[in-house]
């Protein structure tokens, strides 16, 4: 069995077409001001150029954080289950991560928060962030900062996006889980030079830095890739082309591309695998002109490791034209087709 990374052990029985939009309150406002004040002004820092763009979802604080065009409508929803360093232990995966995985272990304590950054898993086009933070003080809403992760390599911004959960556990620790997507023209099959930086949104000039090196070697060689060729029509006549699907011990995704270059629809490939079971695969980003659809596992659990073929089906549905209540009015966008994966 394996986990999409995007759930994160979602025990929280959530109809995500009910989700509505999280409005404000006035505090907020003030942070998310404050942060992009800074985005559009700068720092002076060539490394404070961050840009919050949703939520809060369900039993758990869940962030979707970008830098350049990740799809501000997608929200991660995430219940981290327990006090766990572990990734595979937080994601809930049965597979054996530890050859693809680096542990970290180290700490930086700064204005009365220490982060920990426990471990890291290299994946085709990102890096997974096992991490903890520990308060001086009991949190309260009123210290409880709003904190996202930022990578670079050779001293260079690499991050397109960053999504995942994050659960408090006990008075002052919190216990959280990312998934950085990184620009496309690295190679993270090689060993590299990594900074991780996680950057507090309530107070930009605060920071925790952490250099360490890795790999993704071990898991691009034990990444089945398919290519895809594949297309269906949208209903404003936009074509998508379904390129390729890749299959590891993360999870599954499938990529496509656009005959316009733009992504204005939410997608879902709905089906079921030759085991019988359902499968979805649900829009997690669009950037640069690339998007990418990750298994879901809300309704239907982890893909079967017995499964060999997939029979899907693609639906779409119009993201609003101005925020407010995500459509669930999905309508079916062309005929079932196969995929042969194993």
């Amino acid at each position: 069995m394996s986990s999409n990374i995007y759930e994160l052990l979602n025990d929280v029985k959530t109809d995500m077409g009910n989700y509505k939009i999280k409005e404000t309150n006035d505090m907020e406002n003030k942070r998310w001001k404050k942060a992009a004040a800074k985005n559009i002004m700068g720092t002076g820092k060539k490394k404070k150029r961050w840009k919050p763009i949703a939520a809060v979802c369900a039993a758990a604080v869940v962030l979707a954080v970008g830098v350049g065009s990740a799809p501000l409508h997608y929200v991660v929803q995430a219940a981290v289950k327990s006090i766990s360093y572990d990734i595979a232990s937080i994601l809930g995966i049965k597979k054996n991560l530890e050859p693809y995985k680096t542990v970290v272990g180290k700490s930086v304590t700064a204005n009365g928060i220490t982060v920990t950054l426990n471990e890291v898993i290299l994946n085709e086009d990102g890096i997974v962030v096992s991490s903890t933070r520990e308060y001086d003080e009991k949190i309260t809403d009123e210290n409880k900062s709003i904190i996202g992760v930022h990578v670079y390599i050779n001293g260079k911004s690499v991050s397109d996006g960053a999504s995942g959960g994050e659960k408090q556990e006990g008075d002052r620790t919190i216990v959280s889980i990312s998934e950085c997507d990184i620009s496309k023209d690295v190679d993270l099959s090689q060993t590299l030079d990594f900074e991780i930086q996680f950057v507090d949104y309530d107070n930009m000039g605060k920071t925790w830095d952490f250099e360490f090196s890795s790999s993704g070697e071990e898991l691009a060689q034990s990444t089945n890739t398919v290519e895809l060729d594949e297309t269906f029509t949208l209903e404003d006549g936009t074509e998508v082309y379904l390129n390729k699907m890749t299959d590891n011990a993360l999870g599954q995704k499938i990529y496509f591309s656009t005959s316009t270059g733009e992504c204005d629809y939410d997608l879902v490939l709905k089906g079921f695998d030759d085991c019988g079971n359902a499968v979805e695969f649900t829009l997690s980003r669009w950037s640069d002109g690339v998007g990418r659809l990750n298994i879901s596992t809300i309704q239907n659990g982890n893909l079967s490791d017995e499964a060999t073929e997939l029979y899907l089906t693609p639906y779409a549905v119009k993201f609003p034209e101005q925020s407010g209540r995500l459509s669930n009015d999905f309508k079916q966008a062309g005929e079932e087709f196969t995929i042969h994966f194993r």
